[in-house]
């Protein structure tokens, strides 16, 4: 029986480590560089945008062709199974050929043609000249560049929401290991309390309101590890992992916090030129100056010049593809507008309006720029103050709970004092991660702004 109970603790201890060592090669680990350079290959968002870059370059394609020679061919045949009968006068015909009952001045009914008739035809057109075709070459180009910075847009987009949601979880996390360990203080001097109350050293009261330290401490704990857990779907989700998938964050709050700490205001590498958004105002006005060149080439004539080929055969047996004679003919065409009452005029107007309104887009996207910097600026360094005195709250609420314990285990203090002092800590220590994760995010706006992210 000692064997059988030995090979059984011994089975279960190795199934138990065999799960254990699955589910942590289960868990991916990321910092925050490696969750951001797998956002960067993985988000939803970055797919689409790349393959809206690649239908760019094939509308590149598809614009120059539109000037290359277009070749088609075509062929077709044709049964009838009653021919169209042509009235005509008898006179025509020789006395002695009329129908039997026809007399001269009656009409007779004729059909013309064959009942099986086939053709075969190739035709190629080139365009020689036309004015929209040039302005659609240079836009095509501009669609691209739109593109491609709707997909760094994009890009930094997905960053930032990479790097906000990194730094939520992480104060998530902080959260969970706070409240975790104030938890298990309030549970051990729970046992420390209602031990002293069993031998008459403590009265009920201070059992009761630590009892409820130690309620309120598993609600709390609870609260955050919920967070925590939203926190990390939400960084799998713009990562674009599955959320089933478990993730380990590899970098600590203090180095973000550091990082983000040390950063001055006042960058003199910022320019608006760098700025995806102002790069995307220029791009629109540079469309919007390619539609009013558009209208105006619109007086100009288009020119085109074609070939075709067609071979035609006609029998009244199954035989009309072995006797076909063909026909060539070549030629241009030219489409020159003459008047359109002023419409087209109008257009053209329009368009330069369309245009004067982008110019002035792009000037008002670089004066909101410059406010978007001096806000950011600003924003980063309030948050530094803000940050830096909730430290400082936090250090000194911690010291007052943590003298007030000393006296409370000392009996030189009460449970209601010590309940009001562990609470004023943790809401110091709430503060401090809200600030710290303000600050955090003021930081990832600044490098946005400044065209570091």
């Amino acid at each position: 029986m000692k064997k059988v109970l030995c090979a059984l603790i011994i089975t279960i201890t190795s199934l138990s480590t065999q799960l254990v060592a699955q589910e942590q090669s289960d868990t991916l680990s990321f910092s925050l560089l490696d969750a951001i350079d797998y956002a960067m290959q993985n988000a939803y968002q970055k797919i689409n945008a790349d393959h809206d870059v690649e239908i760019a370059r094939k509308k590149i394609w598809e614009t120059t062709a539109i000037g290359l020679p277009q070749v088609s061919a075509s062929t077709g045949y044709n049964y009838h199974i009653q021919q169209m009968e042509t009235p005509l006068p008898a006179d025509f015909m020789p006395a002695d050929q009329l129908p039997e009952g026809v007399k001269p001045g009656d009409k007779i009914y004729v059909s013309f043609g064959s009942k099986h008739d086939a053709n075969v035809g190739i035709a190629v057109n080139q365009l020689i000249f036309d004015g929209s075709y040039i302005i659609g070459l240079k836009a095509s180009k501009v669609y691209l560049r739109i593109s491609e910075e709707a997909r760094e847009k994009t890009q930094i987009e997905i960053r930032k929401m990479v790097f906000q949601a990194y730094y939520l979880a992480l104060t998530a996390l902080n959260n969970v290991e706070t409240f975790t360990k104030s938890l298990e203080i309030s549970e051990q001097l729970y046992k420390e309390t209602n031990a002293y109350y069993e031998n008459g050293f403590r009265e009920k009261l201070d059992v009761s309101q630590v009892e409820l330290m130690v309620s309120n401490g598993k609600s709390r704990l609870m609260e955050a590890e919920r967070a925590y857990k939203v926190a990390l779907a939400t960084l799998k989700y713009a990562m674009g992992l599955n959320l089933d998938q478990n993730i380990y964050l590899k970098d600590k709050m203090d180095d973000m916090i550091t990082t983000a700490h040390v950063i001055s205001t006042g960058s003199p590498d910022f320019s608006v030129e760098n700025y995806i958004d102002y790069k995307i105002a220029f791009t629109n006005s540079e469309s919007q100056k390619l539609l009013w060149q558009n209208e105006k080439v619109q007086f100009l004539p288009k020119i085109y010049a074609f070939y075709n080929y067609n071979s035609s055969g006609y029998n009244d047996e199954w035989s009309a593809y072995n006797d076909l004679r063909p026909s060539q003919l070549v030629g241009f065409s030219l489409n020159l507008p003459i008047f359109t009452s002023g419409m087209r005029l109008s257009k053209v107007k329009q368009s330069k309006l369309q245009y004067i309104k982008s110019q002035n887009d792009l000037t008002a996207a670089s004066e909101d720029i410059k406010r978007e910097y001096l806000t950011a600026s600003t924003n980063l360094s309030s948050a530094k103050e803000q940050y830096d005195n909730a430290l400082k709250n936090k250090d000194l609420a911690n010291e007052i709970y943590q003298m007030t314990l000393t006296k409370f285990n000392n009996g030189l203090a009460n449970s209601t004092l010590l309940a009001q002092n562990e609470a004023q800590y943790l809401q110091a220590e709430t503060s401090y991660i809200q600030s710290a994760l303000n600050m955090l995010n003021a930081h990832i706006e600044y490098q946005k702004i400044i065209g570091k992210l």
